[in-house]
């Protein structure tokens, strides 16, 4: 058959028995609920895994964002009163 004589031919002749194989043995009986659950969640596991990379690799391409310090416009007053620390009072002991 096809060009078993070559070591080409010959891996390709195993190969398309084989999926002949498996299209004529599983194509006529209908998956079971557990293969179909399988499935999905392998499709979602690799969705989930290339938007993840696709998400690093443009953070990681981002140019970082330039941080523009504004004067600060007015007082905000604070809603709850907060104490201010009593004034430093040099101490005694170190001018005796």
């Amino acid at each position: 058959m096809l060009f078993s004589s070559s070591k080409l031919g010959h891996i390709g002749q195993i190969l398309s028995t084989g999926a002949v194989w498996e299209i004529g043995t599983s194509a006529f009986t209908p998956p079971t609920a557990n293969e179909i659950e399988t499935f999905v969640h392998v499709v979602i596991q690799v969705v989930v895994g290339i938007v993840t990379v696709v998400a690093t690799v443009r953070k990681m391409l981002q140019k970082p964002e330039s941080v523009v310090k504004l004067p600060a416009v007015g007082v905000v007053a604070s809603p709850v009163p907060v104490e201010q620390p009593a004034p430093a009072t040099p101490s005694t002991d170190a001018a005796e």
